[in-house]
């Protein structure tokens, strides 16, 4: 429900733009921008949360079994975080551009009424 809800809402604003005189490419900007900010924001506080946790996670065990806590960059998977980022990337920016086709195909009025 609140997926469906998102959806009709972000097709009600980019009609809006549309029907305010936007072209088909600042629509596309606008949207993969919104896009790509929310994704790359979700992605760094993941990424930093996630480090924190884990670190925190390792550095208690060897507490309780005694070792010294040693750690690297190198040991985190850095070329698989920035493969998702870069896939993350191309697959926001073909939706936008799949989404702004789809918005374009419809006439402004059935797109704000969200029909």
């Amino acid at each position: 429900m609140t997926m469906k809800a998102n959806i009709a809402d972000s097709l009600w604003e980019l009609g809006l733009l549309r029907s305010m005189g936007c072209t088909r490419s600042q629509i596309t900007r606008v949207m993969i921008y919104e896009l790509i900010s929310n994704t790359f924001a979700a992605m760094f506080f993941g990424f930093a949360v996630g480090m924190a946790v884990s670190v925190l996670t390792i550095a208690q065990f060897h507490i309780v079994v005694e070792l010294p806590l040693v750690y690297s960059w190198s040991m985190f998977p850095l070329h698989q975080m920035m493969a998702t980022l870069i896939c993350a990337t191309v697959s926001l920016y073909i939706g936008a551009r799949y989404g702004t086709q789809i918005l374009y195909d419809k006439n402004i009025a059935t797109t704000l009424k969200g029909l």
